[in-house]
């Protein structure tokens, strides 16, 4: 039988999460599954094919140990720390970002951790702005672009609220609202790509577009998603609009 990667990956996977529960050594035979990540058709579903990646794990140096009891060795640690990375970011992404159901999150994460290269995933956690855990509450290990972040880290994607007046940012999304209320914001240019810079906060919300501005509600505010620039500080902008309408 040949062992394919992502069946290597999943039982990496299950190991890590093993040993955030206090479980660095495990029985090759009596493997907790409901830390199994779930996949459309289960590596558990055969008790043999389980073993023979397990066998082909050891082969490799992943796993080291004794008889039955074994644990990741440090290349195992290292590739599974990876693995995790991916998976807790694509579930933060899903869930934070897509709003997709907590069974189609684990599923896809599952899916897509397999495929995500090294510049994919930084790219996705700067984006998400270093997340420190996934959904479910675990740690997400950090990763290269965090490390040069230092003590700075903060996340990038953000409730418009939660800009400060006068600093600027990158819609992403617009969530929750009518059809109708959304094609309003869209006519008057704003879209997901936008720049845009938080002129105001009360009594009303009012952003700048180029040289237009929009007034509207807090609630409305909290649906609009946006994306901080890095190193961006907030700063007066003495520019007048031409013209301000009250969405």
């Amino acid at each position: 039988m040949t062992v394919r990667t992502e069946q290597i990956e999943e039982l990496l996977e299950l190991w890590w999460t093993a040993g955030e529960d206090g479980m660095s050594a495990l029985n090759r035979r009596q493997l907790p599954k409901e830390l199994l990540c779930f996949l459309p058709h289960p590596i558990a579903a055969e008790e043999n094919s389980q073993q023979e990646t397990i066998d082909a794990m050891l082969q490799q140096g992943l796993l080291v140990g004794a008889a039955e009891q074994l644990r990741l060795s440090p290349a195992g640690s290292q590739w599974a720390k990876e693995i995790v990375r991916r998976h807790r970011l694509t579930e933060v992404l899903l869930d934070s970002v897509l709003e997709v159901s907590g069974a189609s999150v684990e599923s896809t994460a599952c899916q897509v951790e397999h495929i995500l290269n090294a510049e994919v995933t930084e790219a996705v956690c700067l984006f998400l702005g270093h997340p420190p855990s996934c959904p479910h509450g675990r740690t997400i290990p950090r990763g290269v672009c965090c490390r040069q972040m230092g003590g700075s880290l903060q996340a990038l994607l953000v409730p418009l609220p939660q800009l400060a007046v006068g600093e600027e940012a990158t819609v992403v999304l617009l969530h929750g609202g009518k059809h109708e209320y959304l094609q309003r914001l869209h006519t008057y240019g704003l879209v997901p790509g936008r720049r845009i810079r938080l002129r105001q906060t009360h009594p009303a919300m009012i952003v700048q577009i180029g040289q237009t501005e929009l007034a509207f509600d807090l609630q409305l505010g909290q649906q609009i998603i946006v994306r901080r620039r890095i190193g961006s500080a907030a700063s007066p902008n003495t520019a007048q609009a031409d013209t301000c309408y009250h969405v």
